[in-house]
């Protein structure tokens, strides 16, 4: 962290440089330097070498970005509205604001390669979506209901399988390039990320790998087919500060067990069954938030992660 002087050489603001609000907003470095180029949403200050430093007041404008871009304003508008300092278009965008879905027009997009079973385009598509909008927000708004949509449908139109099929298989191979690229550089909290609910869960898994390794923890994968009475032994031989499990529905008597067994506190993501009294919630067992932007402030908070407020 650098500080900006004043005339008399006091401290004054606090500048940080971009990996570390990269850390503190969720949104990747190469989205920020996209913002900042393309469409002048922030402007940062630069060292002799030209390292960008960005103040306390640009890392509140990056989240006041995404809550506008999570409304549904478009990043090419995001400036306007943000320099009209209209506060009733910042609380109801959808009602004030004309604006284009870009969502939609990246559903197109990915609709139309998908049909074709063209990767290259399809992956074309996704960098710029990525490059423009956190991974959250393109997770929630576009590839989780896609992923969605496309296995429903072929539920009902068997026929439809391959466009299903070959979105997954995109997906999981562009997240796991990610999660590879992200890890390598991670230097925070290691954690334990095993899949033990099958392919079902496999692109959540994915998902959460991306987002942890990009804010600094350090995750070792575990993929499908992963059993909870394999994890002491690798507990037992690799020092984890925690373990992630993509869990839907209830806690079971077994997770109950292994963390007795291995005191190792336990984060599982989806949604929450009614618990039955063999099963009720562990001290060392806790809920992670549904939406993928709030889990590593959650995480934070918990692990009480040097450096980071809670």
């Amino acid at each position: 962290m650098n500080f900006n002087t004043d005339p008399d050489g006091n401290d004054n603001t606090a500048l940080f440089p971009i990996g570390t609000v990269s850390e503190q907003t969720g949104v990747n470095t190469v989205t920020l330097r996209a913002w900042e180029r393309r469409y002048g949403l922030l402007k940062p200050r630069r060292t002799p070498k030209g390292h960008r430093l960005y103040s306390q007041q640009d890392v509140e404008r990056v989240k006041q970005v995404l809550v506008l871009l999570d409304q549904g304003i478009p990043v090419s508008r995001v400036r306007d509205v943000i320099d009209s300092n209209n506060h009733l278009t910042l609380l109801h965008p959808a009602k004030t604001a004309q604006t284009d879905d870009p969502w939609r027009h990246y559903c197109t997009l990915f609709q139309r390669w998908i049909h074709k079973l063209d990767a290259r385009s399809l992956e074309q598509v996704f960098n710029e979506a990525v490059s423009l909008y956190s991974l959250e927000l393109v997770a929630k708004k576009l590839l989780l209901p896609l992923h969605q949509q496309l296995w429903q449908q072929q539920g009902v139109l068997p026929s439809t399988h391959a466009d299903y099929a070959f979105l997954h298989e995109f997906l999981c191979a562009k997240l796991g390039s990610r999660y590879l690229q992200h890890n390598g550089r991670a230097t925070g909290k290691h954690i334990l990320l095993a899949n033990t609910c099958g392919h079902e869960a496999q692109l959540e898994t994915l998902l959460l790998a991306n987002v942890l390794s990009q804010h600094g923890y350090q995750v070792s994968l575990l993929g499908t087919k992963t059993q909870l009475d394999h994890l002491p032994l690798i507990i037992g031989r690799v020092i984890f500060d925690a373990l992630l499990l993509p869990q839907h529905g209830s806690i079971t008597s077994a997770l109950h067990a292994l963390v007795n067994m291995t005191n190792i506190r336990v984060f599982l993501s989806g949604t929450q069954e009614e618990q039955t009294p063999e099963t009720q919630e562990h001290a060392l067992i806790q809920r992670l938030p549904t939406d993928l932007s709030e889990v590593c402030r959650f995480m934070d908070q918990t692990l009480l992660i040097p450096g980071k407020a809670p």
